[in-house]
């Protein structure tokens, strides 16, 4: 069932399908998804395997409507001016784009589209996700996910916060002299169409040749002792194609042995760092020891292969890897490493963010959130957003927890790296067996027993933030 979900995700998303099946795939094994399978699984006392039957319950139930998403997020089309932009390719167009006055049209008219056909669609799968918590005895949406997934939301949220708080001086500042020399503008003015532009860095781009992303990335791999594609385990999916998804993404349709990377290019280093978040996730799995359980392969915390991404994406931030990899000199490397550090704590302070907002969404209504929306995001980005984002911009489960476990996790783990075989550990045969050691584990670990095991330590966001303030130092 795994393998044809994945699939079918795959082939979708990727743009190679246009109508999915996943009724269908749910339909053939529909035991898998009644009540007795989850009372069978919530008997078993194994946390991972009950999350992972009541996901596929749920994951039934909403499959029509994720159906329906992916249908139209294929075929619509936005039309600014005179210009017709298939919707999926948006995000390409704002990374791209100079014309600040185009840019805001083009955000304009996603956002308007959104709000009449994917806000009723996503509106409708979160409550159907929602009751059917509500029916299972765990308390509210909340509760529910807090004990499903073994992570205390609430505290999660409450150290977001503290988070928020402790870098906003240094994101304010670095934030203003990026808007000023990237976009001439102060940051009162800036508006969600222009982030991505900002930190686009288009002046590097020849640093970052698409045509080699895949050699560098092999060259590196192999400096490590680690083969890039796990003995053809790893397929890569990089090209340009119409109907693809503009974020990238990583599916394991057998784990270990076939996992595609898809990626849809943008240009420059935002492209390398996004085929290394995504290798990340394709290394981890094509390395998972094919004796560990079903459990430890497929499920668990996914605040794990987050984890493990983005430990080899936040290398492409490093001075060190940029003179290395991309060639550029150590003034340019410098001027790079603070740009991309001040896009990297926007992105950071933006999942804090997110995760209080969807605390807030999932304990309130769905249909008048949208103020809520724009004035947590945008006073965490210091962005103005646009409050028909609010349902567009969520993503199920609280995989936003997922993400700021993982900015922890790999903060911790890089430390304990670089102490342990040098700053630049990513070029280090030694540290590759033992990243790949880590790896083989599949998720038979949560994300706090592997920062325990690893270094001692529990998950924070202190490391975080003292990674940030030296990349804008």
């Amino acid at each position: 069932m795994h393998q044809a979900l994945g699939r079918e995700w795959y082939l979708t998303g990727a743009g190679l399908k246009s109508q999915p099946e996943f009724q269908q795939i749910y339909a053939r094994f529909a035991d898998l998804t009644s009540p007795e399978a989850v009372e069978t699984a919530r008997a078993s006392g194994s946390s991972e395997l009950f999350e992972w039957a009541v996901d596929l319950s749920v994951g039934r139930r909403t499959a029509a409507l994720d159906e329906a998403q992916l249908i139209w997020e294929q075929g619509a089309v936005l039309r600014v001016g005179e210009r017709e932009i298939p919707y999926l390719r948006a995000p390409i167009e704002l990374a791209n784009t100079a014309d600040r006055e185009f840019r805001i049209a083009l955000d304009d008219a996603r956002v308007a589209a959104g709000a009449t056909g994917l806000n009723r669609i996503r509106r409708d799968r979160f409550t159907v996700e929602r009751d059917d918590l509500l029916g299972r005895g765990l308390g509210d949406y909340v509760a529910a996910r807090s004990a499903l997934g073994g992570i205390d939301l609430d505290a999660l949220g409450r150290a977001s916060g503290a988070f928020l708080a402790r870098t906003e001086a240094a994101y304010r500042d670095g934030l203003r002299r990026v808007a000023r020399h990237r976009l001439g503008l102060e940051v009162r003015d800036l508006v969600r169409a222009d982030a991505a532009w900002a930190f686009r860095v288009r002046q590097f781009d020849a640093a970052f040749p698409p045509g080699q992303l895949v050699g560098i990335a092999s060259r590196q791999m192999r400096e490590m002792g680690i083969d890039p594609v796990q003995g053809g385990r790893v397929r890569f999916d990089t090209e340009e194609r119409e109907g693809k998804q503009p974020r990238a993404f990583c599916v394991a349709v057998r784990v270990p042995d076939e996992v595609y990377l898809v990626l849809r290019p943008r240009g420059g280093h935002q492209d390398f760092r996004t085929f290394w978040h995504e290798h990340g996730h394709a290394l981890h799995f094509a390395s998972v020891d094919p004796a560990q359980p079903f459990a430890a392969r497929w499920l668990g915390d996914n605040s794990v292969t987050e984890g493990f991404a983005m430990l080899w994406d936040h290398m492409t931030l490093e001075r060190r890897w940029l003179t290395r990899y991309a060639d550029l000199s150590a003034q340019d490397a410098g001027t790079l490493v603070f740009e991309l550090g001040v896009g990297e704590l926007f992105m950071a302070r933006r999942y804090a963010a997110k995760l209080g907002y969807e605390l807030a969404l999932h304990r309130g209504t769905y249909e008048a959130m949208g103020p809520e929306y724009a004035a947590r995001l945008g006073q965490a980005t210091m962005f103005r957003y646009p409050e028909g984002d609010h349902l567009a911009d969520v993503d199920p489960a609280f995989y936003a927890a997922r993400y700021l476990r993982a900015w922890q996790l790999q903060a911790i783990v890089r430390d304990s790296l670089r102490a342990r075989f040098d700053e630049d550990w990513y070029r280090n045969p030694r540290a590759g067996a033992f990243v790949q050691h880590l790896m083989s584990g599949g998720q038979a670990e949560n994300a706090d027993r592997l920062a325990a095991r690893v270094a001692g330590a529990t998950l924070d966001f202190e490391p975080v933030a003292r990674q940030l303030e030296a990349a804008l130092a």
